[in-house]
């Protein structure tokens, strides 16, 4: 991995699996995982709780900060980075991606819909998670796709391990393309 500009970012619509094949791919492969979440709560609260208070704008202005943080950190560096569905909707945080790889996990309705169904903790998707997963992944496909250095396939029940191993593939791929 190290001829690849690092750390990875990993970014896909919520409830993607992000975080899972995040966390995965970067102890089978000896790298640093970090939940760009996860960083949020820990300074900030827990995610529904600053919606709730400051509202999504506010939010998102913590998490781009969050995420220019982690995409500076020299600890970092060799590292695989998940971000919240959201945050490559700003700006900031389109820009500062730049120049990394960018891994959008692409999922479908069907494969998150056991992840989400009757979740209350994910305050964007109420009163209706299907309904609202669907409009958001409308809104957001085409950012994800053009932020993409690689796109997974993470549709259906795929277990962890093909996952893995199907981004290291892209990876390998990735890697022998830039020294051609």
């Amino acid at each position: 991995m190290s001829s690849l500009p690092t750390p990875l970012v990993l970014i896909g619509p919520m409830a993607a699996g992000k975080s899972h094949l995040g966390h995965h791919f970067a102890k089978r492969y000896g790298l640093d995982f970090v939940d760009a979440d996860h960083v949020i709560e820990a300074h900030h609260g827990p995610i529904p709780a600053l919606f709730t208070a400051h509202g999504q704008q506010h939010f998102r202005a913590i998490e781009a900060e969050v995420v220019a943080d982690l995409l500076a950190d020299h600890r970092y560096r060799n590292a695989v980075i998940s971000l919240g569905g959201g945050a490559p909707m700003t700006p900031a945080v389109q820009d500062l991606l730049a120049g990394h790889t960018v891994i959008y996990l692409e999922v479908d309705e069907a494969t998150v819909r056991p992840r989400i169904t009757g979740n209350k903790t994910r305050p964007m998707l109420q009163p209706d998670p299907e309904r609202r997963w669907r409009e958001i992944l409308d809104e957001r496909r085409d950012t994800y796709e053009r932020l993409a250095t690689i796109r997974l396939d993470g549709t259906g029940h795929r277990r962890i391990g093909s996952l893995v191993q199907q981004l290291h593939r892209a990876l390998k791929e990735l890697r022998r393309d830039a020294t051609a």
